[in-house]
């Protein structure tokens, strides 16, 4: 499941609702919740208290000016996404390694449709620096 990091809203109003939908359960594989003439709501994942996070498109004959949504993934997940959003024309960053625990960062950048940006990110366990590497002040002697 995704979790959503981006601070915006979760509501695109767009013009074509079917393109939209299609992509997001066809590129993004996400479950639909609901689907009216009007919008479509789908299931993104849960946060860390069990609520449930959605993303809803709305129809609109004025759609929501182009945006950046950034999803992010588990590194399980991360493969099968990356395959999927690769094949769409998504760009894959990696960072270089990290010199600090849990900052080894993979990101998939792709345009959704209408103009939208899509990141998908995750961390990348084994470039990683280990857990047991700490940064410490020396100690003064007096």
């Amino acid at each position: 499941m995704m979790q959503r990091l981006s601070l915006d809203k979760a509501v695109f109003e767009v013009r074509d609702l079917d393109a939209m939908q299609r992509f997001c359960q066809e590129v993004l594989n996400l479950v639909l919740l609901l689907r009216t003439p009007r919008g479509a709501t789908f299931e993104l994942g849960a946060d860390e208290y069990g609520h449930t996070q959605v993303l809803m498109l709305l129809a609109a004959e004025r759609p929501s000016p182009p945006r950046r949504m950034t999803l992010e993934v588990t590194d399980e997940e991360f493969p099968g996404v990356c395959e999927r959003l690769r094949r769409h024309g998504a760009t894959l960053f990696e960072s270089e390694g990290s010199s600090a625990p849990g900052c080894a960062w993979r990101v998939l950048h792709c345009e959704m449709p209408e103009g939208h940006h899509l990141q998908v990110i995750s961390i990348d366990p084994r470039r990683c620096a280990p857990a047991s590497l700490q940064l410490t002040t020396p100690h003064r002697q007096a």
